[in-house]
């Protein structure tokens, strides 16, 4: 009799614990079964779908017809209807050309949430597939633009005022007069790097500086202050020709610099932990005092880094065209001018600048 009564309530248990449901995944969740998604939704590539329909063998394919038409809202390609792609996060209709147009993978440039929402071969870099590894070989050269070799280059095509004259003799009579020579007819660019940069008129001595604000000539530049003392505020320090409050504490400074007397001076890194609380990222290491977060594969090279920007340059190009190489992200190299010319956007340009790959 007792062991009837224990059979019972063990069974008791056992059904009663069945009413309570767990948790499932909804629409565009991620999923290994189909009872990992809630009612309705079936799991279709690794996603939570809606349910499958009945096709005309009597097999089971996804419900194309209930899942998102064009210009919904998406992740990944699983979660537009058949036929359609997921770009920018938007279901649209597959251009011409689309391999498989009824894969559920993301195809190269559609978005993803997860590695598993990209087709073979392709990584969810930022949020969109792209290659694991670039198909390009490497190389040691790098693409240039250079405008000029000596700064007659840049002023080949100046012309001086027609009045440079007199605006000479007033400059030799009074300096304040002298900016003016200066600007009208001298040639306001230098070669920097083999590019033409524009410089400013520049100065000889302080009695040139006319403006309140920027009253001594410094390194040939007319700046705020020229030593500590010129600075009113107190505190100030004059650093490269500007009033700066100065530091008292290393917090008072960027990241990897330290407060010397009263100057924010750049240290570097010293330690790989630093650079993992620096960059927040526990793979980060130091490197020659710098912080870098090292790459495994070429996907891991995001455009979101400078490589060796120079004078000029607002947008290095060569950011799109990363491989990892020793744990590093590099500039992919070129072969040929003529690379160099589409990189640099230089093909059917006005002006004398070339591209040069070396």
């Amino acid at each position: 009799m007792l062991h009837v009564i224990v059979m019972s309530v063990l069974l008791g248990l056992l059904f009663g614990g069945c009413g309570e449901e767990r948790r499932r995944g909804g629409l565009g969740e991620s999923c290994t079964a189909a009872n990992d998604c809630s009612h309705g939704l079936a799991c279709f590539a690794q996603r939570c779908v809606q349910s499958a329909l009945p096709s005309d063998d009597g097999g089971a394919q996804p419900g194309a017809s209930t899942l998102p038409s064009a210009g919904a809202r998406c992740g990944a390609r699983s979660e537009c209807a058949t036929g359609l792609s997921c770009l920018d996060n938007v279901c649209r209709p597959m251009t011409v050309g689309t391999v498989d147009p009824n894969a559920r993978f993301s195809g190269r440039g559609e978005s993803c949430r997860a590695k598993n929402d990209c087709a073979p071969g392709l990584a969810c870099v930022a949020a969109t597939c792209r290659e694991v590894d670039v198909p390009l070989t490497h190389t040691q050269k790098g693409c240039y633009r250079v405008e000029c070799a000596v700064q007659a280059d840049c002023c080949a095509a100046f012309v001086p005022n027609e009045k440079c004259e007199t605006y000479r003799q007033n400059c030799e009579t009074d300096p304040i007069f002298c900016n003016t020579y200066r600007s009208l007819c001298e040639c306001g660019k230098d070669c920097v790097e083999e590019l033409c940069v524009t410089t400013p008129p520049g100065c000889q001595t302080s009695a040139e500086c006319t403006s309140m604000q920027t009253p001594f000539c410094l390194e040939g530049n007319c700046r705020q202050c020229d030593r500590d003392e010129a600075c009113l505020d107190d505190g100030e320090r004059c650093v490269q020709g500007m009033c700066l409050a100065a530091c008292t504490l290393d917090e008072n400074c960027p990241a990897l610099h330290s407060c010397k007397e009263g100057k924010c001076t750049l240290t570097g890194c010293t330690t790989d932990r630093e650079c993992a609380f620096a960059e927040q990222s526990p793979l980060a290491v130091c490197r020659m005092g710098k912080c870098q977060v090292p790459c495994a594969v070429d996907s891991d090279c995001a455009a979101s880094e400078s490589v060796n920007p120079r004078p000029g340059d607002e947008t290095d190009p060569r950011l799109a065209l990363q491989v990892c190489e020793a744990g590093q992200c590099v500039f992919v190299g070129c072969e040929s001018n003529t690379e160099c010319r589409a990189l640099l956007s230089l093909e059917s340009s006005r002006g004398d600048a070339r591209a040069v790959c070396r």
